[in-house]
């Protein structure tokens, strides 16, 4: 269960808990799993205890926010309004999230129908690695994928994700729907680790460390259509798309 999940949900209305109401402040702009990752990497960054958000707390949260939001949200009209919306929570604790309704200019910005932004996650914990994945299945159902896609998909990012955790000092995945060459979903991750020894070995199957080095990295490229990775002693970025049938 995650930290947002642990809230009390029942006191949001009566003041106690706010939890509910960002994310739902959020969720006029981004999908639930989107807002609630969202949301959850700004309070752990913010070292704000996302247990029981107390409205006297959300100011905190929208300083966060302000930082991260550039990641998310590109238009800075659109990225005042989210701010604006979280503001009145705080002033007004009797304040809905959903009121007033979000006007159509609000809604996430798409092209042929998908979602233009990337969703960028911060990778530095376990949960981080089942944000992204969550966040992957979401934008691959929003592209249009079956299940048994999506799966693979979220698969592959948690494969990534998990060797930015093994072997990186810090880095992030990076997902997005994607209309060109062909509709699907593209995966970036990128980390600051010390790189990949002996790279050619870990693809090809033959290099065994007592880690296990390379199992994650093969199978995410087995799962995705293409799989491009550089890898020097600053870091390695391995860049992995989808693709629609």
């Amino acid at each position: 269960m995650t930290t947002l999940e642990g809230a009390s949900r029942s006191a949001t209305r009566s003041g106690v808990d706010a939890t509910e109401d960002v994310v739902e402040a959020l969720k006029q702009y981004f999908s639930a799993p989107i807002a609630r990752a969202l949301l959850t990497s700004t309070l752990r960054r913010a070292r704000i205890d996302g247990a029981a958000l107390h409205r006297q707390t959300i100011p905190e949260v929208i300083t966060a926010l302000e930082h991260a939001l550039p990641m998310y949200i590109a238009d800075a009209a659109r990225r005042g309004e989210c701010l604006a919306r979280l503001r009145k929570l705080a002033l007004d604790p009797a304040a809905e999230a959903q009121s007033p309704p979000a006007s159509p200019a609000a809604s996430p910005p798409h092209s042929n129908g998908l979602p233009t932004a990337s969703t960028v996650i911060q990778v530095m914990t376990a949960d981080d690695v089942s944000n992204a994945c969550e966040v992957g299945r979401d934008i691959a159902r929003q592209v249009g994928f079956l299940s048994v896609q999506q799966t693979k998909i979220a698969t592959a990012i948690a494969e990534l994700a998990r060797n930015i955790l093994l072997y990186a000092i810090s880095g992030e995945i990076r997902i997005a729907a994607i209309d060109s060459p062909r509709k699907g979903v593209e995966i970036a991750a990128r980390d600051e680790g010390p790189g990949i020894k002996d790279l050619e070995l870990v693809m090809g199957g033959t290099y065994r460390s007592r880690t296990g080095m390379g199992l994650g990295l093969r199978g995410s490229k087995r799962l995705m259509d293409t799989f491009e990775i550089e890898t020097s002693p600053k870091g390695t970025n391995v860049l992995a798309r989808k693709f629609m049938t």
